[in-house]
């Protein structure tokens, strides 16, 4: 982290590609229970393509912790 304040907290969701992903947040299920989320927490929603199969978050956040101090 260069700039910021960010609270180490990740949440990620696999989907078979972007395009599902995109799906998925477009979905009447998901806009009915969007306002739950927003209401609550301040987030960033970000889609990436590119994850690799079996790739652990955990470690990621790790990482990036050590890397923080």
């Amino acid at each position: 982290m260069k700039e910021g304040k960010w609270p180490g907290h990740v949440v990620m969701i696999a989907f078979p590609d972007a395009r599902h992903a995109h799906d998925w947040w477009d979905s009447p299920a998901y806009q009915d229970i969007a306002p739950l989320r927003s209401r609550h927490i301040d987030s960033d929603i970000v889609i990436v393509e590119g994850v690799a199969e079996g790739y652990d978050p955990r470690s990621t956040a790790q990482a990036m912790r050590e890397q923080l101090g």
